[in-house]
């Protein structure tokens, strides 16, 4: 990430949705000054083709160029991420600049090469050093999707490395209910989904794994109760249901998560310790 100098280290405050485009505009004209956008998108400083304007309003529900006229009625989150997402798609690196003769014998220098790998990661990294202040914090992943960061101190939490295991059956399945917890536009339902996901990979462990190897009896027990007792996997009348949904999912959510991590960690060093006395 850019370094982030004092003042936003030390400020405790979000940016505001006006302050976010702001930071949005000048990242583009930065970008668009180094020639980032020249290959895919043909902008330059001195101007925007009709083709990406129209690129744009196909893919969009609006027409983000010129990024720095905007109405104030454009000025939404949703508009800024979709922008923020659509130029990290249209961003290359320049190389050198070489000569060329074109067909009719002019003489003209450009660009000989462009790295799209280099310029969406120098493009990221200046994105996140801003999205980071915004509300809780949001980041521009490497897929190019703006996704929430997390509450402090659970942060770490969600970006901790998924341990290769089992792709199909755990990895994938742990990976799938982060990105759809972190989504800005999350539903009680979608939530409910994640955490049940969560669950699943649980259930899956204890089944085919022998989760019980690394848990003791009360906190595997827990975990099940955790599914079963909040109406997150069956439709029970029994089961609680008035309760704090916001609160609760991302409760079991992140239980779940941290549970996932270190159970996964333990399982592999039971496996591996087994495998190596040839059991």
């Amino acid at each position: 990430m850019a370094k982030r100098y004092y003042s936003s280290r030390k400020n405790q405050t979000s940016l505001t949705l006006e302050e976010l485009y702001w930071k949005m505009q000048n990242l583009f004209l930065l970008f668009r000054s180094k020639d980032y956008f020249k290959e895919k998108a043909g902008i330059t400083e001195t101007g925007i083709p009709d083709s990406i304007k129209h690129e744009a309003a196909i893919a969009l529900t609006f027409q983000p160029f010129p990024i720095t006229k905007w109405a104030q009625e454009i000025i939404t989150e949703d508009h800024i991420f979709d922008a923020l997402e659509f130029l990290y798609d249209h961003v290359s690196k320049p190389g050198k600049l070489e000569d060329f003769v074109s067909d009719s014998g002019w003489n003209y220098s450009d660009y000989g090469s462009y790295d799209s790998d280099a310029g969406r990661s120098e493009f990221r990294d200046t994105a996140n050093s801003f999205l980071c202040d915004y509300k809780t914090g949001y980041e521009l992943m490497k897929d190019g999707t703006i996704l929430a960061i997390g509450s402090q101190g659970l942060q770490h939490i969600l970006d901790a490395e998924i341990l290769p295991y089992d792709e199909a059956n755990v990895d994938s399945k742990v990976r799938n209910a982060i990105t759809k917890w972190r989504n800005r536009h999350l539903s009680f339902t979608e939530k409910k989904e994640a955490v049940r996901e969560m669950a699943d990979v649980f259930e899956w462990l204890k089944k085919t794994k022998g989760l019980d190897k690394v848990l003791d009896g009360k906190d595997e027990s827990a975990l099940f109760d955790i599914a079963n007792n909040f109406s997150i996997r069956h439709h029970d009348p029994k089961q609680k249901s008035n309760y704090d949904k916001n609160i609760w999912y991302a409760w079991m959510f992140h239980f779940y998560l941290a549970t996932y991590h270190a159970a996964i960690r333990l399982l592999t060093k039971v496996e591996k310790t087994a495998k190596a006395a040839g059991k």
